[in-house]
């Protein structure tokens, strides 16, 4: 929370929204309380729109990643991308390894044994192949 001394005036609170609460993946409430530096958890989407409508409203890069908890050069990074929301790529697929029985998945990764190195092996090959296959 923004601190203020006695007699000093009420900081500006700043409102993302006057009706809306929640858009998507957007939670405009806790929009509103990193808008006006008050500790929440954000998604990357949501500290984007926050930096993006406090600078819509002239606050500096520097004040912005305060109230964000980034570092300015993000902020303006992100201001130089044109705010958009960066895509996540997609989860990659389970790696299959035949008949190995150890470890939670069958897997452990790192593991050198016969089975696990050679289901590895298979599976980057395969995904290769996709990969050329696709392009």
């Amino acid at each position: 929370m923004i601190a203020t001394r006695p007699g000093a005036a009420t900081p500006t609170r700043y409102y993302p929204s006057t009706t809306a609460t929640f858009n998507g993946d957007l939670d405009y409430i806790a929009i509103e309380h990193a808008m006006n530096g008050e500790p929440v958890k954000l998604t990357r989407g949501e500290r984007i729109e926050a930096a993006r409508q406090l600078d819509a409203r002239g606050i500096h890069a520097t004040e912005i990643g305060r109230r964000l908890g980034v570092a300015r050069d993000t902020v303006t990074a992100r201001r130089k991308n044109g705010w958009v929301i960066p895509a996540t790529a997609p989860d990659p697929e389970p790696i299959d390894i035949g008949g190995a029985t150890h470890g939670r998945s069958g897997y452990t990764r790192g593991c050198r044994c016969r089975p696990c190195k050679d289901g590895a092996n298979a599976a980057s090959k395969a995904a290769k192949a996709r990969r050329k296959a696709a392009a």
